[in-house]
């Protein structure tokens, strides 16, 4: 098959695979994240003083940006499970969060077929904190974990401990324990996450 977009995929069991988005589209994403009001957190598992929504007309915009990586995606998805999903995918809920020192989020999964987080700003403060960590956990302060069985030896790969970058884009199925870990730093750590529902065409 034919993609538009470099990926890399995480060989273990879900279909988790990341993508870089083009620089511009994640500064439109941070400029119109700057403007938005509407609160988010009565429907999201985070301890985060600010998530809010994007509006329809954001949305809008988002998904002609994003479509190709998403096409991408379903494109290796049926490779990967050798079926075919004839569905379509429709965005359901697109938000973006602004986290502090001492926020995480705890375990926990989405809703709808599909999730994706993008990492718009992970400052200095940070990425040095993490370069200092002493402790086991590769994700460390401010990384990600996605876990798809608490049994994690050397012949089961049961999780995937990801410190982002900007600009990176993580997609994978909404069942997906995940979870983010607090940091120290004095400084403001920016994603969006999102939902994708999958309609039987």
């Amino acid at each position: 098959m034919e993609y538009k977009n470099e990926f890399k995929y995480f060989y273990w069991g879900p279909c988790l695979a990341k993508f870089i988005l083009d620089d511009e589209f994640c500064k439109g994403l941070i400029k119109k994240g700057r403007l938005l009001k509407q609160d988010a957190r009565q429907d999201l598992a985070g301890h985060l003083d600010k998530e809010l929504k994007f509006t329809l007309e954001d949305r809008d915009w988002f998904l002609k940006k994003f479509s190709t990586y998403l096409n991408d995606y379903m494109i290796f998805l049926n490779e990967y499970h050798n079926k075919k999903f004839n569905v379509n995918c429709k965005l359901t809920d697109l938000w973006i969060n602004y986290m502090k020192s001492g926020e995480f989020n705890p375990p926990h999964i989405h809703s709808q077929q599909l999730s994706f987080v993008i990492y718009l700003q992970v400052p200095e403060e940070l990425k040095q904190e993490h370069k200092n960590y002493k402790g086991t956990d590769s994700a460390g302060p401010g990384g990600i974990k996605f876990i798809n069985d608490f049994n994690n030896d050397i012949l089961n790969i049961a999780e995937v401990p990801i410190f982002p970058k900007e600009n990176e884009c993580y997609i994978f199925p909404a069942s997906l324990n995940h979870m983010v870990f607090p940091y120290k730093s004095n400084c403001e750590r920016v994603s969006v996450s999102g939902n994708i529902e999958f309609i039987p065409k």
